[in-house]
Order: structure tokens, then C-alpha cells, then sequence
């Protein structure tokens, strides 16, 4: 009998995957863009900062760092996104083993707790470990020193540095509001479910940037 219920639980949770491949498929393509270019835009803004970072150094052409950098940042935007829906099938799939339905309330329960966990989680803990390491490194003169060697980093990596941060804050409320408020209509419309995945890839950018931007300052510190 327990191999029967496996069984039809396993062939339920395929169809379920498969139904929201098709649902899914066409707001995450939208999303998926609309990141590309918002990406795109901020690295043609802030070349020199990605040439501070210098992604692929010795292997790269240094004319060429901001397209390695735009390349890391947008696999890892995607890494990041990819790994939250392993993440929640994974969860939702153990959830189901200890009793929780396989239904639609079990599948948020999942993406909500797995969401937390990969995306403002980490980079609160990051702070709090790291933050005050970073700021104990050598930093005189470091706003200074980038408007006159390198101004188009500037604002990368001191003004809009918190403004990524602190961007998971709307993005995460937008997404668990979406998730938990609006839940039946995403499985219906279309504009709620681009609007859960443009907040979705929005916060694996902001992650994906943060840590572009930490490990330029980085960079930029030691070099001073």
C-alpha cells in the first residue's frame, strides 16, 4: 500500500511540474530579459568598477572585464534562481514525506521558506559576520580616491551599494505578498506570474550584484 501511495505521489508531483513548466514558461522568459537588460545598463554605467574587479584576470584582455563581469553576474543572477526552484521542489518533496499535502498551500510554504533562505538570509548573515571586517580594512580616502581615478565606479560601488542591499527588503516583500496574498491568481494570470518571477530574478540580481560589489571593494581596499 505505502508503494502504491508513493507511486501516485510521484506520478501527481509530475504532472504538477509539468503544468507549471507550461504556466511558467513565458513570464520567466520576460523576467529573464527584463534582468538581461537592467544588468546590461548598470555594467555599461559602471565599466570601471568591473574593471577594478577584473573577472578572468590573466585569461581575459582587460578592455574586456566588464563583459566577463556581466557574464559572472548573469549566471550567477540565474544560479541563483535556478538553485530557489531545486530549493523548493526539494523542500515541498520532504515536506510531503512527513505528512503536508501535495497541494498548491505546501508548494508556498516551500518557495516561501526557500526564497528566505537563499536570498536576504544570506547577505544579513554576511553583514553581520563580514561587515565589520570590511569596514576595518583600509579605506581612507576611498570615495575620493574612486571619483578621481575611477568615477563611473563611484556610484556603483558607494551609491547604489546600499541601495542593492537594501533593495531585498521590497523585492522579498513583494514576493511573499504575491505568494501568499495573490497565490490562486497565480496559478490563473499571467501578470501574476511575471510580476512573482521579475521579484524572483530581481532579488537573485541584487544578490548576484551585492556580491560582485563586495569583492570590489575588496579589491579596491587592499589596492589603497
Amino acid at each position: 500500500m505505502d508503494h502504491v501511495d508513493a507511486s501516485q505521489r510521484l506520478r501527481f508531483e509530475q504532472v504538477e511540474y509539468r503544468r507549471w513548466l507550461d504556466l511558467l514558461w513565458r513570464p520567466v522568459v520576460i523576467a529573464a530579459a527584463i534582468v538581461t537588460v537592467l544588468l546590461l545598463v548598470v555594467v555599461a554605467t559602471s565599466h570601471p568598477a568591473w574593471s577594478l574587479l577584473g573577472i578572468g584576470r590573466g585569461f581575459v584582455p582587460e578592455e574586456l572585464y566588464p563583459v566577463s563581469g556581466f557574464v559572472i553576474v548573469l549566471a550567477l543572477t540565474f544560479a541563483h534562481a535556478v538553485g530557489w526552484a531545486i530549493g523548493s521542489g526539494v523542500v515541498f518533496y520532504i515536506m510531503t514525506l512527513f505528512g503536508s499535502g501535495a497541494n498548491w498551500a505546501t508548494g508556498r510554504i516551500a518557495m516561501g521558506v526557500v526564497y528566505l533562505a537563499l536570498g536576504p538570509l544570506p547577505l544579513l548573515l554576511f553583514h553581520v559576520l563580514f561587515g565589520g571586517a570590511l569596514l576595518g580594512m583600509p579605506r581612507a580616502g576611498l570615495g575620493e580616491w574612486l571619483a578621481a581615478e575611477h568615477p563611473g565606479a563611484r556610484w556603483l560601488l558607494i551609491t547604489a551599494h546600499p541601495i542593492v542591499d537594501f533593495s531585498l527588503i521590497p523585492l522579498g516583500l513583494i514576493f511573499l505578498g504575491l505568494l501568499w496574498k495573490y497565490g490562486e491568481r497565480i496559478e490563473r494570470e499571467r501578470r501574476f506570474q511575471t510580476a512573482l518571477a521579475l521579484s524572483l530574478l530581481g532579488t537573485s540580481l541584487a544578490v548576484a550584484l551585492s556580491i560582485a560589489i563586495h569583492s570590489t571593494l575588496v579589491h579596491a581596499r587592499i589596492g589603497l
